[in-house]
Order: C-alpha cells, then sequence, then structure tokens
C-alpha cells in the first residue's frame, strides 16, 4: 500500500473516520455517504486520500462510512483500478455499483437505511434517484456542516503541506513576472509560464489560472487571451496550484513597465491596506472584521467604492482554502464565525473600476494561537 495522494498517515484518516463514527452514533444513523465530483475532491479526498483523474472518464468519488466496520470507497472504472495502490481502503467499487451495494445493506439491516449524505450540492440527480427508495423518509440527513467544520481546522501537518504549496504559488507568479520583464508576451503565454513553473515542481492545476492586463483587468474574473499585454498596462496574476493535494489561491497585481504617479499611488496603497489588515487580524475575532477593516481602510484612503464594487456576497473578501481552492468558510461582511486557530484562509483584496482597470491582491493566512500570518511570501516582495 502506498503513502496515498497527500502523504499523510493512515491513523490521520482512521481518527477522522472515528470522529464521524462518533457522530453517526450520536445522531442514530447507520452511514454517511460522502460524495465528490472529479472537479471539487476534497470531502472524498479528506476521507480517501485519493485524487481521482478527471476526464478521461466520469469520475466521481463516494466514500460509505457505516457507524461502523469497513470502509468502501466508490470510483469510475478505470480510477478504481488506479486506487488500489494509493488510497488506504481496501474495499474499493465501480460507482455504477451504489445502488446493488445500498440494497444489500438494507437487506442486512431488515429495513430501510437510515443515512447522512456530504455533497448534497453536487450529488448528481441519477444516483440520487437511485438511492433515495432505499432511504428511511426516502431522505438523506444532509451532514455537510460535520465535515465542513472538520476540514476548517487544519492540523499540523496539514498547515505544513498547505505552507508548502503556498510557496510553490508563489515562484510561479515569480516566474510568470520575470517573463514579463523580458518582453513582449501574452496573457496566454504568462499564464502558461506560471503553470510551467509549478507543474515542473510536481504541482497540479487546482482550478483555473485567470491572467488579465489592461481593461480585461476591469473583469472579476478571465481567461487567459491571446492580447499582446502592452506598455503600462496592469497584470493580475492569480494562480491556483495543487500539491499533495493541497491548494493555494494567491493572487498579485503588477504593471507592464513605467506607470503614472497616480497609478503607483493606487498600486502601493493596495499593498500597503492588504498588508495591514493580516497584520490586524487576531484569533478570537468574529470574521466579519476582515470585512470591516477593508472598508475602514479604504474609505480612510479615498477608494471606498473602487472596494465595494466586487466584495458583496459570496467570498467577497476571501474563503477557506484546503484540499480545495474554494472551501467553507466564506468571508465577507455577514461572516459571525470566530477566527479560530489551525484556519486558512484566503485573504482576497479587489480594487475596481480605475480607469486602467483593477487590482487584486489575495494569500493564504494562517489563524495561530496569538497572531495570523501569511503563508505567502509574494506578500511582502517588491515587483
Amino acid at each position: 500500500m502506498g503513502k496515498g495522494f497527500t502523504g499523510l498517515a493512515k491513523s490521520v484518516f482512521h481518527a477522522r473516520i472515528q470522529q464521524v463514527q462518533e457522530e453517526l452514533a450520536d445522531k442514530r444513523l447507520d452511514a454517511l455517504f460522502v460524495f465528490s465530483d472529479e472537479y471539487r475532491p476534497g470531502y472524498t479526498l479528506y476521507f480517501s486520500d485519493y485524487f481521482p483523474v478527471n476526464v478521461i472518464e466520469e469520475s466521481p468519488q463516494g466514500v460509505f462510512i457505516p457507524n461502523e466496520g469497513e470502509i468502501t470507497l466508490f470510483l469510475g472504472g478505470i480510477n478504481a483500478k488506479t486506487a488500489e495502490g494509493i488510497s488506504w481502503i481496501r474495499d474499493i467499487r465501480s460507482v455504477e455499483t451504489l445502488q446493488k451495494f445500498f440494497t444489500d445493506k438494507q437487506s442486512r439491516l431488515g429495513r430501510k437505511m437510515r443515512a447522512g449524505l456530504v455533497g448534497e450540492a453536487i450529488l448528481p440527480v441519477k444516483y440520487f434517484n437511485r438511492l433515495v427508495p432505499l432511504l428511511e423518509n426516502s431522505d438523506f440527513t444532509n451532514m455537510d456542516a460535520l465535515v465542513n467544520d472538520m476540514r476548517m481546522i487544519k492540523s499540523p501537518e496539514e498547515v505544513e503541506l498547505m505552507d508548502k504549496v503556498c510557496k510553490l504559488a508563489d515562484r510561479s507568479i515569480r516566474a510568470a513576472v520575470k517573463r514579463l520583464k523580458e518582453g513582449v508576451v501574452s496573457e496566454a503565454e504568462l499564464a502558461a509560464t506560471a503553470e510551467f513553473a509549478f507543474r515542473a515542481e510536481g504541482g497540479n492545476i487546482g482550478s483555473a489560472t485567470i491572467l488579465a492586463s489592461g481593461i480585461n483587468t476591469k473583469k472579476p474574473t478571465w481567461r487567459p487571451s491571446t492580447k499582446l499585454i502592452g506598455p503600462g498596462e496592469a497584470v493580475l496574476i492569480d494562480v491556483n496550484p495543487s500539491l499533495n493535494g493541497y491548494c493555494a489561491d494567491t493572487a498579485i497585481t503588477v504593471f507592464n513597465g513605467k506607470i503614472p504617479a497616480s497609478t503607483q499611488k493606487v498600486l502601493d496603497v493596495s499593498k500597503e491596506i492588504h498588508r495591514s489588515v493580516i497584520d490586524k487580524m487576531r484569533p478570537g475575532d468574529p470574521a466579519s472584521t476582515i470585512y470591516d477593516y477593508f472598508l475602514t481602510e479604504t474609505t480612510r484612503h479615498g477608494y471606498r467604492q473602487e472596494f465595494i464594487l466586487y466584495a458583496r456576497g459570496m467570498r467577497a473578501v476571501g474563503h477557506g482554502v484546503g484540499l480545495d481552492v474554494v472551501e467553507w468558510p466564506n468571508l465577507d461582511q455577514d461572516s459571525s464565525f470566530l477566527l479560530e486557530p489551525g484556519m486558512v484562509l484566503g485573504v482576497k483584496f479587489d480594487l475596481h473600476g480605475f480607469d486602467f482597470g483593477g487590482i487584486r491582491h489575495e494569500v493564504e493566512v494562517l489563524i495561530e494561537e496569538k497572531s495570523c500570518r501569511s503563508l505567502n511570501d509574494i506578500i511582502y516582495d517588491d515587483l
């Protein structure tokens, strides 16, 4: 048996399973079914230590955790073979056998199953329709919150993995900036430079690279195009590598060559605000204070309207980062949870609506016992 996708010890996964089984006993449930699709692996990767290779087949992943007994991993047929040498789970089956598996469990119980579900938002209708007739009251008990809370607090071993991938994101961005300074380049070529840098070190693409220049930085997201980056244009570089299953979500904005003093001021102030907000974050604070800090500082510097343009609603100023690039919790003006040691948050600062376009900075921030610190060094670079 291999070390698994993350490299974490098997005992880590056993402890996670035990915590779930204690919750199942408390709720008098027979089992928990954890589901992920091939692009958002976090829920199942957290328990299985296997990340399916996507696109080659329809390869969703399910982990069946009974209140006692053996754990079962479900995958697409091709991935099921690969996982045999990677996941710690021994009972690995095709996802197309789910219905028969649940039917057999029902027969052994002598009644319909009482089951919890994690991944409700991404469980395909076709699997849901096959399983619900086999469940008590034809329904699952939603248990997303249980696993979200478990994943939200990273262990020291997970923090070490997060630190590595954040430093990898830093090196990727530096490679792109170096290429930008060497001569004319397109958005797509610059994105390829950044992606090559982390792929060459064994990283994977956690989610799409955002690389926008000039007028394209007016948009909150952008697919790199063949547009050549012009002199003096803003260049927003947002990379999302994964390494050993753990992800980074890191962004900076630079300019291509000389820029007016007024534009330089915006850039300098944006960096100052982003750094100062991280310095002000403290364990025990309500998470909404992150938004409040940004709002106070942008108002003080005269950029309130440019801040609130894209700082409304979901992920206004960031989100959790871990096995998925974007995971629980959400950071906005209404985030009422308290900052706790072990959380890793992608703290995002956007200013948009200028003549030149917009600016984004984002780094992963670790909440520690007495303070908070960026896992990315790029925030302190003078690029």
